[in-house]
């Protein structure tokens, strides 16, 4: 496959970045050049411009003029600072200070500026999916171990590159960004959404704050480049940003040019901070499973139906799962095949919660990684799988991908290479469950969120998908989970044997969202039992409920546990 340099021009500073292809290949950073790069603003607020009423097209153009044009387009822009340092972000965003309220949740599934570090139990919706552009600064003393937009990272490790400060790092695979940043300074990193151009605009214009003033002329030009290339725009924006996948980060390394105009930022140093532990030599990729076909290097063609499988009527028999309300589990080894009460919620917990919970929950889950992963992780480590396993808990290690190209997020399967895509989510779900110590044998749960499933090419592009994901696997000594809505994707997986022209791979352990209160794994009416035994099913059978144990309130989604688990 062919290597390529690529230079991305960024409200007027250039960065470069060296790859090519998919999986664990090298990739090309930022290929969207100059035209593609759009300002940043918030999802929502975009559309087609309204056309002028008083006058036509012409009369008003002419009287407008192409600088009041460009001023009328520029979009609003707030100076935020902290720890000494500035970033311009869209003025729309709201800023949390969570040096101030430390329970503010860091989401990643909404605009926003995040200062300090997150508390120890945020207040998460336990269902955010997605992402979209957001930016968070930390305290310096949060930097050695502490990812704020993701998982927690480790500190520098042997073999990792000394970057000038300035220097962005993008890690593909979880939609972040990262800013190499000089020692003792604050940490700042950023998620994006469809692509990284809007979030590396602003990553560009960090300043320490006692050089602001003198760079406001040249941030003024940043941002009239910036308006000039979103005008100039040819085409869609590429939807396959996401696909872009990788087991190691791209570094999109500035000019030397931009660092003589920014003579504030020190010489080449040890990155911190978030990024810190991305930049290691890239691990051997996993092997695909023998005797599966090759990722086609052509245009990929149009992927064949699904073939749906005779659908045997319901039989309904309730297992009578332990109750939440039921006396509490003692933390001893649990019988084998027992249903357990577990809950799942967007962040994880801190340890101290996690132990008084653990007089009422024996299983949770645990979001390791993935592009739509809405939350920040600043609990979740090694040790914290290791901590909560003493305790007696069983995991659910659940991946958020891509999801199906009928619904909304930013980050959306391409139905021409929904199987490439599913074996590369493979891969780096394994990556990311052995950063946490979850070893071959561990199953991992890829969150496919509700979609429509009467769209059959939708079906199809996710059947191709979860079926790639499930042998890669499978392959590498992994069990294959998946959780989704009842009615969508558990349906479409059990009433269907081919996909793309071959047999579909079951995953092994179902965990499907049927919201009816009920102490029973059945799923009716939407699953049978002539897929999955009730050993390989778990059930969210509640949404969105505080619940208070030992004086401690989460926000959780409540669930029986009966499929596969990682545990001590």
């Amino acid at each position: 496959m062919r290597r390529a340099v690529v230079a991305v021009i960024i409200g007027g500073y250039a960065f470069w970045g060296i790859g090519s292809g998919l999986g664990h290949q090298p990739v090309i950073a930022g290929s969207r050049l100059t035209a593609a790069v759009k300002p940043a603003k918030p999802a929502e607020a975009a559309g087609p411009a309204e056309p002028a009423k008083a006058a036509g097209p012409a009369k008003a153009a002419k009287a407008a003029g192409p600088a009041k044009a460009a001023k009328a387009a520029r979009p609003a822009s707030q100076t935020v600072t902290f720890g000494g340092y500035t970033v311009s972000v869209p003025a729309s965003w709201p800023v949390y200070d969570l040096t101030k309220n430390p329970r503010q949740c860091v989401r990643y599934d909404v605009h926003a500026v995040y200062l300090g570090t997150p508390g120890p139990d945020p207040d998460c919706p336990p269902n955010l999916v997605g992402r979209v552009d957001t930016v968070s600064i930390q305290v310096p003393a949060a930097s050695a171990g502490t990812n704020t937009a993701g998982n927690s990272k480790g500190p520098r490790q042997g073999g990792q590159q000394a970057l000038n400060p300035g220097t962005i790092v993008q890690d593909p695979d979880r939609h972040e960004l990262a800013l190499a940043m000089p020692d003792k300074a604050p940490s700042i990193g950023a998620t994006y959404g469809t692509g990284p151009g809007a979030t590396e605009q602003m990553l560009a214009t960090v300043r320490p704050a006692a050089t602001t003033q003198a760079a406001a002329t040249q941030a003024a030009a940043t941002q009239a480049a910036a308006t000039q290339a979103a005008a100039t725009q040819v085409g869609p924006e590429r939807a396959g940003d996401s696909i872009r996948s990788t087991g190691h980060p791209v570094i999109v390394r500035a000019a030397a040019h931009v660092m003589a105009r920014n003579p504030a930022w020190p010489k080449a140093e040890a990155l911190t901070g978030p990024g810190a532990s991305w930049l290691t030599p890239p691990s051997t990729p996993a092997s695909s499973p023998s005797g599966s076909k090759p990722t086609p290097k052509s245009t990929p063609r149009a992927t064949p139906r699904a073939t749906p499988r005779a659908r045997p009527k319901p039989t309904p028999k309730p297992t009578g799962p332990v109750l939440a309300s039921n006396p509490s589990p003692a933390p001893t080894q649990e019988t084998p095949g027992r249903i357990l009460a577990g809950f799942d919620t967007c962040a994880a917990p801190s340890l101290p919660t996690m132990k008084a919970w653990r007089a009422k929950y024996a299983a949770t889950a645990i979001y390791i990684g993935g592009q739509m992963m809405a939350c920040g992780q600043s609990n979740l480590s090694a040790s914290w799988v290791q901590q909560t396993e003493a305790m007696g808990y069983a995991l659910m290690p659940t991946f958020v991908g891509l999801q199906a190209p009928c619904d909304s997020f930013s980050g959306k399967i391409d139905p021409k290479q929904a199987a490439p895509q599913g074996t590369a989510a493979a891969n780096q779900a394994v990556t990311a469950a052995k950063s946490y110590g979850l070893g071959a044998g561990t199953p991992i749960y890829y969150d496919m969120e509700a979609y429509d499933h009467t769209n059959a090419g939708c079906r199809t592009a996710v059947l191709t998908f979860l079926d790639a994901w499930t042998r890669q696997l499978k392959a590498v000594g992994y069990i294959s989970g998946v959780y989704s809505s009842a009615g969508s994707a558990i349906t479409d997986l059990q009433s269907h044997t081919t996909v793309a022209g071959h047999s579909l791979a079951e995953p092994q352990a179902i965990w499907f969202a049927l919201w009816d209160n009920e102490n029973n794994m059945t799923g009716a009416p939407y699953m049978t039992s002539a897929v999955w035994p009730v050993a390989s099913r778990s059930k969210q059978y509640a949404g969105n409920r505080v619940v208070k144990v030992r004086g401690i309130a989460m926000n959780i989604d409540a669930d029986w546990v009966a499929s596969a688990v990682a545990r001590k």
